[in-house]
Parts: C-alpha cells; structure tokens; sequence
C-alpha cells in the first residue's frame, strides 16, 4: 500500500491550539466575509427638483399627522426613522399643532447637524406682513438661519390666486426674503382645484408646486391630468401630497403600497407621506426604494377599484 496517500490520524491539539480556533470562530461570526453579510439597503433614489439644480429623495416625510401625537418623543422617534432610512425631504407648516409640528422637526433635528434635509414650510397668510411673521417663526422653531422651500398654502380659487401674487400679498415677501438669503426657493400648494393650479404655474413666480395625486384622481377634477402637465412643461418642482386621500382610500380596502406604487411611476420630484408610526415609515422608504411602478395591467385594475370611490366622498378636499 502505498502510504504516502493514506490518511494519518490528527494528532491531539494542545489547549493552545483550541483556545485559538475557539477565538478564530469567535472572530468569524462577529466579521463575517463580505460575501456573506446581508446587503446594505439601497440608498432611497433622488429626482430632480425641478429646475432647482436640487435633487430631493422620492419618498418624503409628511409631519402634518405627527403634530397631532400626544406624545413629543414619539413624533421625534418617527422622523428619526425616516432620516434614518435616507429620507431627506421634510414637509411641515407652522399652522400644524400651531408650530408643534415645526418645533418637533426642529428638535429631531438638532442633534443631527450637517445633515443633509430640504426643509418645507409654508404659510397660510395673504399679507406680506403675515407671511413674514410665519418665516420668522418657523426659522425659530425650526432652529436653522434658512428654509429650503417656503410655500402659499392651500390657493382655493381665482380670486384667491389673486390675494397671493398682489402687491403686499405673501408673495411679496417670500421672493424679499429669497433675495435675503432667508429660504432657497418659493412654492404654491392646492387641493381645491387643478386649473386654478395650473394658473398659478402659468403666472411663472413659483419654482415648486404641491398638489393631491393618487390613484382616486384621475376620476375626477384631475391634477394628474390637468396640473401635472403644466407642472412639467415649465419646469417646476412637483411635490405629491394625499397619496393615500388623507387615508380615506385604505379606510375602503385599497392597498397602500399600491396606493404609493401608483404614484411613483408619475413624473414627480417627490412624494411626501404623512406618517404616523415607524412602521409606516418603513412600509414607505421601501416602497420607494424599490421604485417599482404598477404596470399597465396593475394600473388599470387598481384604477378600476377606486372608480366608486371618486367624488367628494373620498377626495374632501376638492371643490366639487
């Protein structure tokens, strides 16, 4: 036999030998080879932010419901997840909880700085003098020397649209607090109407916009059909708002990852959800992550599903 082939017996390990291979093994499960870690989550995909130069990511953080929690800590705790998971667009206002909504995006913050955010805000004044107040205050509760965006909130109608691009209205403001290095850019919001939107856009002072688009809408009074073009046409920023009908569409059975499915194959800068639990926030950073849009046949069936859905009933927001 020839036994230069033959397997010989392991010789006994001293006690030195085995401590080393238990801290070897020890050493392995605590730095595992990189092919066998989990995968770091993809990074939430950015847009462009209109003609801003800007880049904001798909899912934004809605704060309008986080006002409205009794507990601080856990309004705190929500944002904190969302800027965790790479989120970095915040919507607020100060009329949310009377500026506790801007107060608590102002304390998840401070212990993050340099962190990279575009911070909203808006005012819902007509004067100039009003708007400026707002500004003010919402820098304080905020904590920061200068906002992002700051929107006119909430233009109703022709009349309204008026009220905020005249002399002395809060335009006036805005754009004199933009030249003083106070915010970034000016934005106009609406849920009221689609054309009167599409005035505003067609009056070329704003760089972003912010409107309801969800998979309800295209039935009714339709911003997807009406504003979103004109939005796109001039090169504003669209900013989505009421993906889910202030959460009446998943009240009556519609799926809420369908729901921000739908919305993220339209041609948006960003799409802010209000959340109210970590959960949710998660639920939204993945669907935005994955960025996968319904196709053709989703997108029928689910437009199918929310036709006995449209109307005031659903979308309360509209003006008929």
């Amino acid at each position: 036999m020839d036994r230069s082939r033959s397997p010989l017996p392991p010789p006994n390990p001293s006690r030195r030998e085995v401590l080393a291979g238990a801290a070897a093994a020890a050493a392995l499960a605590l730095h595992p080879p990189l092919a066998a870690r989990a995968e770091e989550p993809k990074p939430l995909p950015r847009r462009p932010f209109g003609r801003t130069g800007v880049e904001t990511t798909l899912f934004g953080l809605g704060c309008f419901p986080l006002a409205g929690l009794p507990d601080e800590e856990a309004a705190v705790a929500v944002i904190q997840r969302a800027l965790d998971a790479g989120c970095n667009y915040l919507d607020t206002a100060p009329s949310y909880g009377k500026g506790r909504g801007e107060t608590r995006v102002g304390k998840a913050l401070a212990s993050r700085p340099g962190l990279d955010v575009f911070l909203a805000t808006k005012t819902h004044t007509r004067t100039a003098d009003d708007a400026r107040r707002d500004l003010e205050g919402s820098l304080k509760r905020l904590g920061v020397d200068r906002l992002d965006l700051v929107q006119v909130h909430a233009v109703k109608d022709a009349a309204d649209l008026e009220a905020v691009v005249a002399k002395g209205g809060p335009l006036e403001a805005l754009v004199r607090a933009r030249e003083e290095g106070l915010l970034r850019f000016v934005g106009v919001t609406g849920h009221a109407d689609p054309v009167v939107m599409r005035k505003a856009i067609a009056r070329g002072a704003f760089d972003a916009i912010l409107f309801p688009l969800n998979c309800v809408d295209p039935h009714h009074l339709s911003f997807e059909k009406d504003t979103l073009p004109a939005a796109v046409k001039h090169g504003l920023a669209r900013v989505a708002m009421k993906v889910f009908a202030s959460g009446k569409l998943v009240k009556r059975g519609i799926d809420p990852e369908r729901c921000l499915r739908y919305v993220c194959g339209l041609d948006v800068s960003t799409i802010i959800v209000g959340c109210r639990t970590v959960e949710e926030v998660d639920l939204a950073a993945r669907v935005a992550r994955e960025n996968r849009p319904l196709d053709a046949s989703e997108k029928k069936q689910l437009l199918q599903s929310t036709l006995p859905h449209r109307g005031k009933g659903v979308e309360w927001y509209k003006r008929a």
